[in-house]
């Protein structure tokens, strides 16, 4: 008979390892804990051990278990979760299985409550099941806590908050104008930008103080400051009375202040974004960056998605319109506040909208994973691409019909296969259309 090889007793070929709120466990298919590592008894401490190795580190004081672990001799070693294998696998040397279905591993984590009453190692299972609630919502909390660190946050909420002082300062630049044009209405069509209007009623009063002098001291250029001096000595407003005019320049003085404001944001939020999107912050710039993160949800978010997701961001309605009901669909969403798109032809909106996209689809991850900062030159790269489109497709193209009207299907020959049709004889048939192609015409006899 062969020799017997001896066996260290203490050795276990399979064994499968849990983690819970009380600690650490090697258990056996049995049942039995072979080992342990249990975490403190205060439910705070408790989870930031749990925390620490859910996040694929095992803590400092454990070094003596893994020492246990590894003099067992386990030839395969069971886990659940990915972050137990991603530890253990760098500290054993024997084969390390990560099975998430293994029905074993799943009931030995039911047992788990009683098996710890067994051993004494809770009181009994109501207190058991007392912890994991504590140790549960430390570790909610503390996953809140980490969440609003993300600077990301900040720089959605500080965009939002300029969305919001847009929305206010329009409303209140229309009333202001609407109540200035009952004394000055020809000011409304020589005025274009909001704050330069405010500026002028709020440092010249009526319409006798606007002469060409005093509008060029006030920044207004010198032919635009002769029409409006102009426009004022024969204006056909009402007087304004003083106690009006004093409330309206109070009015002007309080929106003038929110412009500041605003202005302050925008600065806030380049500095923030440079933090944490530089890249894509070197694309399209910080608001529209920040924008983009407002209307995703973060900077993680908008690293997951296609390029071509992120071309129609903030078109959904216009998609899903195109899903239903066959319309065009949409070419941009958001990122067509991006100058080198709007300022562009029709035709060319589109192209230029995919090349942006892409470009900030790249930018993007290499923000939220940890890329170099390469802004400059992703930001020239984009510059030249447009130059190329624009050099490329200078002139309109033929426009394309689109709509539920009929066009004649290409025609194919094919040749006859009996005798009957007779040999080479060629037979020209429509080509078969797609079942929405029929529908929309209104045809539903099939095509032979």
């Amino acid at each position: 008979m062969p020799k017997r090889l001896d066996r260290d007793p203490r050795a276990i070929l399979k064994a499968y390892l849990v983690d819970s709120p009380a600690g650490l466990f090697l258990l056996e298919k049995t049942g039995k804990i072979a080992e342990k590592a249990l975490f403190p008894r205060n439910p705070k401490d408790a989870a930031v051990k749990l925390n620490e190795v859910r996040r694929g580190q095992l803590p400092a004081e454990f070094s003596e278990f893994a020492n246990r672990l590894s003099q067992i001799g386990l030839e395969k070693l069971t886990v659940d979760n990915e972050y137990l294998a991603r530890i253990f696998r760098n500290i054993l040397t024997s084969e390390v299985v990560l099975d998430e279905r293994d029905e074993t591993i799943s009931k030995l984590r039911n047992r788990l409550p009683n098996m710890l009453v067994r051993f004494r190692i809770v009181e009994s299972k109501d207190d058991y099941e007392k912890l994991v609630h504590e140790v549960s919502m430390e570790l909610a909390q503390a996953s809140i806590a980490e969440t609003g660190t993300k600077r990301d946050l900040y720089a959605i909420q500080t965009v939002r908050c300029i969305e919001d002082l847009d929305k206010v300062l329009n409303l209140l630049a229309g009333r202001i104008r609407e109540w200035y044009g009952l004394h000055f209405p020809e000011l409304d069509r020589l005025v274009e930008k909001h704050d330069s209007y405010i500026r002028l009623v709020q440092g010249l009063g009526t319409r006798d103080s606007f002469s060409q002098q005093s509008l060029v001291e006030l920044g207004i250029p010198q032919e635009r400051s002769r029409l409006i001096s102009e426009a004022a000595q024969k204006s056909s407003g009402a007087d304004l009375p003083q106690p009006d005019l004093l409330w309206l320049q109070e009015v002007c003085t309080t929106v003038l202040q929110m412009y500041k404001l605003r202005e302050t944001a925008e600065k806030y939020t380049d500095k923030i974004m440079l933090e944490v999107a530089p890249n894509m912050t070197g694309v399209l710039g910080a608001v529209l960056s920040a924008k983009i993160l407002s209307m995703a949800g973060g900077l993680e978010n908008v690293a997951k998605m296609p390029a071509s997701t992120i071309q129609v961001l903030g078109a959904e309605k216009a998609l899903f319109r195109t899903l239903k009901t066959g319309a065009r669909p949409p070419k941009h969403g958001i990122i067509f506040q991006y100058a080198a798109i709007h300022q562009s032809p029709r035709w060319l909106r589109g192209r230029i909208a995919r090349a942006v996209a892409g470009k900030l689809a790249i930018a993007a991850r290499m923000d939220a994973f940890g890329g170099s900062n390469e802004g400059d030159k992703m930001r020239a790269a984009l510059e030249k691409k447009v130059s190329d489109l624009k050099d490329r497709y200078q002139g309109q193209p033929p426009k394309k019909k689109h709509g539920t009207e009929w066009r004649p299907a290409p025609q194919k020959v094919r040749r006859g296969l009996s005798d009957r049709e007779g040999r080479g004889r060629e037979t020209r048939y429509p080509q078969p259309s797609t079942g929405r192609d029929r529908l929309r015409r209104g045809n539903r006899q099939s095509w032979r």
